[in-house]
């Protein structure tokens, strides 16, 4: 049954603690979101600081991003084993001391280990946030309106983390990361006011650990690294070997272990199925949109760094309010059909720009982004719910760390795939923008599909 209009205000009684979990849970996926974004603005002038050439500059934004997305499960299992709110204070504390160490970092080699910290700090921030949520909301509408605030953060953080990073790079490079700390002690000293989630008391599953680790640094860093060395390199090709039988190792481990850090009973829920595709196949094509676009902007109209970043900055607010105003949405005509609604938007706009790319310049760039980030804004908190609901409540951590890591990897992905379609059709950029543009479209089309079986019972999830 569909809950009343009334039912979403179930924890009235809780609103105070319920409102400042979501506030601490947008924070954290604003402070995450934006460390990934506001580093390129400042990396000449690192560079000129600490000295080190293309390839050290590419670590300084690759060491955060492959311990971010490698760690993302690991983080999820001990939310469930330490109860999240501890794991993500712990987190936090973490991110506030290694951004003051890149901050006062003297060399390169230290910043870059810095942001190897600061990737860890994040991948505990991140899945236990959506954890918070899912322990303060049990009513499934309030859960979706929450998630569509906590999703709102990574929005922010598009459209405020470039321009942040140029302006406070004409101070110095350090404040990027400094400014990081009063968020993260704001967090420190309220974080303790939010309700715990459960906790499982079982062994420490260290073989599966392990094995999930190795696989996620390995595929990671093989999707990263390729578009640099090339992916049929020896390098890469050794990495994505050792990526595949860490994971069958994973997965036979998991199997046999009476205490699996990843209870593989819970992929029975074809909710969570779903979730993991909708999820997957939407950070895909958006990363792969924002790295496509940049090129075109850049390479193909010859415009700059700043004038380019403006282009994103309408879709990015519109983001912010698409993610503001999808609880309503789903209030009203329920999470499935929210979903398809933003879907169907998405698969408009990627499937206009099959036949335009020759025209793709800034204000259809702009167009585009607004149209797909409203889309894709609408589809993700109920996403987000439907896998948090897929599962019991004391295996939200893990369902949220296996949500987010799908998406990062889909994410990498994303961007590996323009790359591959740019070096195929060489400096036809116009042709590599239509293939890209016709799997975007597939792959939408795909998740449609997918969303259209989401069972009419989860439709209010």
């Amino acid at each position: 049954m569909i809950p009343s209009q009334t039912s979403g205000r179930s924890l009235d009684r809780h609103a105070p603690t319920a409102l400042l979990t979501t506030l601490l849970a947008s924070t954290a996926f604003f402070l995450t979101s934006m460390d990934a974004l506001i580093i390129n603005v400042a990396l000449p002038s690192i560079t000129h600081d600490l000295g080190g050439g293309i390839a050290a500059q590419q670590w300084v934004v690759d060491g955060y991003t492959i311990p971010f997305a490698s760690l993302l499960l690991l983080a999820g299992n001990l939310s469930g084993r330490f109860g999240s709110r501890n794991v993500f204070a712990c987190g936090t504390a973490l991110f506030a001391a290694s951004s003051l160490l890149c901050a006062v970092a003297p060399t390169m080699a230290v910043l870059i280990a810095g942001r190897a910290v600061l990737g860890a700090a994040g991948a505990m921030m991140l899945p236990t946030s959506m954890s918070m949520i899912n322990e303060a909301y049990r009513e499934p509408l309030a859960r979706t309106k929450a998630l569509g605030i906590w999703s709102a953060g990574g929005a922010a953080a598009s459209a405020c983390g470039p321009l942040l990073g140029g302006l406070l790079t004409t101070i110095h490079w350090s404040l990027i990361f400094a400014i990081n700390i009063p968020f993260c002690l704001m967090v420190l000293a309220l974080v303790g006011r939010v309700p715990d989630s459960p906790r499982r008391s079982t062994s420490f599953d260290w073989m599966g650990q392990g094995l999930s680790i190795i696989a996620l640094v390995c595929l990671i860093a093989g999707i990263i690294e390729g578009g640099t060395l090339g992916y049929s390199s020896a390098e890469m090709l050794a990495l994505f070997a050792a990526a595949v039988i860490a994971l069958a190792l994973f997965f036979r481990v998991q199997r046999r272990s009476s205490h699996p850090m990843m209870p593989l009973r819970m992929f029975a829920s074809p909710r969570l199925r779903i979730a993991l595709v909708l999820g997957f196949v939407q950070i895909w094509n958006w990363n792969a949109v924002i790295f496509l676009a940049t090129l075109v902007l850049q390479q193909g109209c010859g415009l700059s760094p700043f004038v380019s970043g403006l282009a994103f900055i309408p879709g990015a607010l519109a983001a912010l309010a698409g993610n503001l105003g999808s609880g309503a949405m789903v209030r009203h005509i329920g999470g499935r059909n929210a979903i398809l609604v933003g879907l169907s938007i998405m698969l408009v706009g990627y499937g206009v720009m099959v036949p335009l790319t020759d025209r793709f310049g800034f204000w259809t760039v702009c167009a585009l982004i607004v149209v797909c980030g409203i889309g894709g804004s609408t589809t993700m908190p109920p996403t987000s719910n439907l896998a948090l609901s897929s599962a019991d409540p004391e295996l939200a951590g893990i369902v949220s760390g296996v949500f987010n890591t799908v998406r990062q990897v889909g994410g990498a992905i994303g961007v590996a795939v323009v790359g591959a379609f740019i070096a195929v059709n060489g400096t036809d950029l116009a042709t590599a923008t239509r293939w890209f543009f016709i799997e975007a479209t597939l792959a939408v089309a795909l998740s449609i599909f997918c969303a259209w079986h989401i069972s009419s019972s989860t439709k209010e999830a």
